[in-house]
């Protein structure tokens, strides 16, 4: 009988359930009556090629004429009390063959219905997961250790291989054997713990409660009683009066007491010799075994033996079976089976967490998750050629496949795929498809941050040094091939430096962001513009008309950079020196147009900051010129190459030498005396400004105090600490150290710094000037006018003495606008308390002008250039006379 309607069931979300297609044993699903499912082992079975020929037929109708009865009660008894239930059955295959089999049935609800599920194996190939129904025949076949089966003895064996529980098993075998042996036997099955070398309970279901409790963990021993005796030696142990023999002297007491005389034993050993507990027989009265009595404990040892090795196997399969259900079920990895239609037979827990399935049986079918695929190049998969419809069309293997899937929810998942053909037992058929694959969605978006971190400057977010070379090698090769131009501007911003060592790094990290923002607009989207690191920022230009774009660039970006900037409630002002170099004029490629801009820059700010050059061969010359300073400038030091030269200070009122400013100058091999206005800025960038500032100091502080031991007194001594310094937070500290080392009182030391350094915050400078203060040495501030000059900075820090820049000097007295300002200069810090001194003096009537205008001190080439030790002690020793 059939329907025109077949229904479907899906296989549950368990994963052990759901592989259901992937058991040996035929399982079928019976919904309203008909058949709603079967695996593949169910087509075999009933020798079907396809579901179509089983789904919607009763079971009943594969049922032979004499089975028809057992099945039909079978099948009403389970519907009414859901009880599950095992029978033997004889079934007939659409191709007419019988076939036995063995059935278990059980009911469960699906869809509000009452459903029932049937298990079925073939007795005749069936092992029972571990010991079959072959293995129950065998033992019947011993006819050297045959028990006697008359209908009590199948229905033993039956119990055996029907999976009964052990217990009850072992429970009957003794009550048989007791029955079976006569003369008052009481049978009983001790089990060996292999681990401890114990005895454990078995079965014993007429020994007195009493002495069983007692010989419950009995050790295994020689003389441990008939079972622990057997187990040890592992053979049959006949005691045929306990209360003689020595093996029963630990136990010979509450034996004697239970009214048990005799005990025959006997080790349950498998077929593969391994000994799994004893069989016991008890008497009231003292006896020995005949061998007909013997051949029948034997043979009940085997069934004893196939019962526990059959059980434990199980036990072993289903615990096997759990660890590997944990396994897939906690996998991090998604496993997914999918039937030829698409139907999602099963899933795990990763996988439906990874493509964000709530719903298995709603999903249903596998489009119905995601919207669709993507490859690794961005190109998108039709639904036919999704990796698991290509292993059904190809029954090939796809291993390790990349692919992205849009899901419901618009995110996308990039997974790593696997997917393997499960096959039909004939091997031509592809039955489902096994899917595995990892979420590397994380693992791609944490690559594509490394590569972006590798590729950009972290503070800006502009590209680093890495992708300027490669766009920059890209964009030469374009050039080349469309024979286009391409043009290379390195900035450096000038007094960034100041701001970043007074300011701090903070308010230096803001502003370079608003750099970078600015400079941004000053571009075209096709240009790029990239952070070498520090104040250093590159531009490449691509296919330009002529030099006017580049120098029209170049002015916006003065333009825009000499706006003032504001970070943290503090205005800033900087500049930028720009350097411009042209391929192919200036170099073919990245490293030498890089170098020749870097060359053109340095020339900028040699040339008043602030402006742009192009590279020149000229700059050629000073650029190899640069690079052989920084190059042994590194080693100037250890091999004593710096000099320290003397200015003198005059005291306008008595012309008399009252002090000198220490300046360092550089005698290089083969070179001669390089002035510290070219080596200087080197050293700041290289990071070799705080060693070579510590050496002058220490030299000047040793020099001064040798000069006013022997010929000045009074001689006080300027050196000059550039902002770099002056953040060092061990400054003072090193002050009294060099003075303590050269035995100079702190009145003979005056350290000169810049405006600059006052634009840093307060709360930062002022610890440091303070505790400058608090050793007795004075501070002068340095080229006062040329920079962002302000009273409150003469409010706010101890300051003892301004130096007029040589600007104002040069033009006095015949500027009148210099006088003013001189005038100004000079009439401030006197009423503040501070001393004045006018620096580049170089003609009498600057002298007697500074004179008149109440300047206490002046230096210049007027009086002498600087000079070196010895000549600085004549200029001493004539002005002592």
């Amino acid at each position: 009988m059939s329907s025109s309607k077949k229904p479907s069931v899906s296989s549950g979300s368990d994963w052990h359930d759901t592989l259901i297609q992937l058991n040996p044993d035929a399982i079928y699903v019976v919904v309203d009556g008909v058949l709603a499912f079967s695996n593949p082992a169910g087509l075999a079975l009933l020798k079907a090629s396809a579901p179509q020929q089983l789904l919607g037929l009763r079971p009943q109708s594969f049922m032979t004429p004499a089975c028809l009865a057992q099945a039909n009660s079978l099948f009403q008894g389970l519907l009414k009390d859901g009880a599950p239930v095992t029978a033997e059955l004889q079934c007939k295959c659409l191709d007419g063959s019988l076939v036995d089999v063995e059935i278990r049935a059980c009911s469960f609800m699906h869809n509000k219905k009452q459903a029932l599920q049937l298990t079925a194996r073939q007795i005749n190939t069936q092992f029972s997961r571990s010991a079959g129904r072959e293995t129950v025949q065998a033992a019947q076949k011993n006819t050297s250790r045959r028990l006697d089966l008359s209908q009590p003895g199948q229905d033993t064996l039956n119990t055996v291989a029907l999976d009964r529980p052990l217990p009850l098993i072992l429970e009957d075998i003794c009550k048989r054997m007791e029955k079976l042996l006569g003369h008052g036997a009481i049978c009983s099955v001790m089990l060996l713990d292999a681990e401890d070398e114990h005895l454990l309970p078995g079965a014993a279901p007429s020994l007195p409660t009493e002495y069983w409790e007692a010989i419950i963990n009995a050790p295994v021993g020689p003389e441990s009683g008939s079972c622990g005796a057997a187990i040890f030696h592992g053979r049959p142990v006949f005691v045929s009066d306990i209360e003689q023999d020595p093996l029963w002297r630990d136990y010979r007491d509450i034996a004697m007491q239970h009214g048990l005389r005799a005990c025959w034993s006997v080790p349950v050993v498998t077929a593969f010799q391994t000994v799994l507990g004893a069989f016991a027989i008890y008497y009231p009265a003292p006896r020995a075994p005949s061998d007909a009595e013997k051949q029948k404990i034997i043979s009940a040892v085997d069934l004893i033996a196939l019962a526990i090795d059959k059980k434990r196997m199980e036990q072993s399969l289903a615990e096997s079976e759990e660890r590997y259900r944990s396994v897939v079920t906690n996998l991090t990895e998604g496993i997914m089976v999918v039937a030829p239609g698409g139907q999602i037979l099963t899933c795990n827990p990763s996988a439906m967490r990874i493509l964000k399935i709530s719903n298995l049986h709603s999903t249903g079918r596998r489009h119905r998750y995601f919207k669709r695929i993507i490859n690794e190049d961005g190109s998108e998969r039709t639904l036919g050629d999704d990796p698991a419809s290509v292993v059904f069309r190809t029954r090939t293997p796809i291993m390790n496949l990349s692919i992205g899937m849009e899901l419901r929810d618009r995110s996308v998942a990039w997974l790593l795929v696997n997917v393997m053909p499960i096959m039909d037992s004939s091997k031509e058929t592809v039955n489902a498809v096994l899917i595995s694959f990892t979420d590397t969605t994380e693992v791609r978006e944490t690559q594509r941050q490394l590569h972006y971190m590798a590729s950009h400057d972290a503070l800006t977010g502009l590209p680093n040094r890495h992708q300027l070379n490669q766009r920059l090698s890209h964009a030469l090769t374009n050039a080349r091939n469309n024979n286009h131009r391409v043009a290379v501007l390195f900035l450096d911003l000038d007094r960034f430096k100041n701001v970043n060592d007074t300011a701090g790094h903070s308010a230096g990290d803001n502003l370079l962001k608003d750099v970078a923002s600015r400079l941004s607009s000053c571009i075209r989207t096709s240009d790029m513009l990239a952070r070498l690191g520090g104040d250093e920022f590159v531009i490449v230009a691509e296919a330009f008309d002529n030099a006017a774009h580049l120098k029209e660039m170049a002015e916006r970006v003065l333009a825009r950079i000499r706006e003032p900037f504001y970070v943290e409630g503090n205005e800033y002002y900087l500049g930028t020196s720009i350097g411009i170099s042209v391929f192919p004029h200036d170099g073919d490629d990245c490293a030498t147009l890089l170098r020749c801009a870097d060359s053109a820059m340095y020339y900028a700010k040699e040339s008043g900051r602030n402006n742009y050059q192009f590279f020149t061969t000229e700059l050629n010359v000073r650029a190899q010129h640069r690079y052989a300073l920084e190059k042994n400038l590194r080693r100037a030091l250890a091999d004593q190459e710096f000099l320290v030269y003397y200015q003198p200070k005059i005291c306008l009122k008595t012309s008399r030498i009252v002090g000198a400013e220490a300046l360092i100058r550089w005698q290089m091999p083969d070179i001669g005396i390089i002035a510290p206005n070219e080596f200087i800025p080197i050293s700041e960038e290289i990071g070799l400004i705080l060693p070579i500032g510590r050496w002058v100091l220490e030299q000047a502080c040793r020099q001064t105090r040798l000069w006013r031991e022997t010929l000045a007194p009074d001689l006080v001594v300027s050196v000059n600490i550039s902002p770099r310094q002056f953040q060092d937070p061990g400054l003072s500290k090193f002050i009294q150290q060099a003075l303590d080392e050269a035995g100079l009182p702190a009145q003979g030391l005056q350290l000169e710094i810049t405006e600059g350094l006052l634009m840093g915050e307060a709360d930062m400078l002022l610890p440091v000037f303070n505790a400058i203060k608090d050793l007795g040495v004075s501070i002068s501030l340095d080229d006062f006018g040329t920079g962002f000059s302000s009273l409150s900075y003469l409010q706010r820090f101890p300051i003892d003495n301004l130096k007029i820049d040589r600007s104002f000097i040069r033009d006095i007295p015949e500027n009148h606008d210099s006088v003013i300002l001189t005038n100004a200069i000079i009439a401030m810090a006197n009423a503040l308390g501070m001393s004045v001194t006018a620096e580049g003096v170089e003609k009498a009537d600057q002298m007697f002008f500074l004179a008149d205008s109440g300047c206490q001190q002046m230096q210049g080439y007027y009086f002498s250039r600087p000079v070196p030790v010895d000549e600085f002690e004549k200029l001493l020793a004539a002005n002592k006379a």
